[in-house]
């Protein structure tokens, strides 16, 4: 049977399940942002104050942030989480996935590229940056100098126009597009609204491949610093954006596959429901499930 002609035999039955992230979910994400983002704030605030230089006030940031980005993971050991669906927990970590990813780019690559072109002349070692610390400390005003050069500290390619670094970036504002599409085919219960994950899921792979690899082949040209410096620039802070599109692609096509179960079902055989009613008695049949009354969703 070819594809198109089984395709023939599906009706689509309505929407596809409603989910919305659990309230203990987004609660531990946006506590854990707030204090790893303020934490963040802190850094530079300590470094315009003169406690920190810049080089110790960055890195820490950049370390907090790497770690912060593992956050999707503590979905499955939440104790509020206990006994819930894998479907819905599935769909709770993509959320906060995807937020995380976003808010890296709303937060400092979209900044980054909107405005380096023209804040960064002339800086081709550390400490041409570092020679910029009285100007960041004049005023507060001045420390968007210190955030838009944060990333200097453990690779220069951030302040020396490279071409590569710049065009790899450009991806951030897609990625934001598509996070908030994302969520409007969720609000919709569109049943292709796990089509994002999975057909995005390629380009992050294969940026960060280049991202990193670029760099190794050319000699660590723009590491600054030692060995752990050049792992906190293109492993601890990249691999996250390597491995996790994965691991949400191959999750965002269980979604899918779910939705699509949910929403049609083989009409072949089977008499063309009049009503509603009916073709949620036919769904449940074929499912194999007795009809059951209420919300498709667990209760928020």
């Amino acid at each position: 049977m070819s594809i198109s002609a089984a395709a023939d035999k599906l009706k689509m039955l309505g929407p596809a399940s409603e989910r919305v992230a659990f309230r203990s979910t987004t609660k531990m994400f946006w506590t854990l942002t707030a204090i790893v983002w303020g934490g963040v704030g802190v850094c530079a605030v300590l470094f315009h104050v003169g406690v920190l230089e810049f080089v110790t006030s960055t890195k820490i940031g950049l370390y907090a942030i790497s770690v912060w980005l593992n956050a999707w993971m503590l979905v499955f050991v939440l104790p509020q989480n206990k006994g819930r669906s894998k479907m819905n927990l599935y769909h709770d970590a993509l959320v906060v996935w995807m937020l995380s990813y976003a808010l890296t780019n709303a937060l400092w690559e979209i900044p980054w590229v909107l405005f380096s072109p023209f804040v960064f002349e002339n800086l081709h070692t550390l400490n041409d940056v570092v020679a910029h610390t009285d100007f960041m400390r004049e005023s507060p005003l001045n420390m968007y100098w210190w955030v838009l050069a944060s990333f200097s500290s453990v690779d220069l390619r951030t302040v020396n126009h490279n071409p590569t670094f710049y065009t790899l970036e450009l991806y951030s504002f897609v990625n934001v597009l598509s996070v908030i599409y994302f969520f409007y085919l969720n609000k919709k219960r569109s049943p292709y609204r796990y089509l994002i994950p999975v057909l995005g899921s390629g380009e992050p792979v294969a940026s960060t491949f280049i991202f990193s690899f670029s760099e190794v082949f050319a000699g660590f040209e723009n590491m600054p610093g030692g060995v752990a410096d050049t792992l906190l620039a293109l492993v601890w802070t990249q691999y996250q954006y390597f491995l996790f599109p994965l691991i949400f692609g191959f999750l965002g096509l269980k979604l899918l596959l779910e939705d699509w179960r949910q929403c049609h079902v083989n009409t072949e055989g089977v008499a063309a429901p009049q009503n509603v009613g009916a073709e949620s008695s036919v769904r449940d049949l074929v499912e194999g499930e007795s009809p059951a009354p209420g919300l498709v969703s667990e209760p928020r």
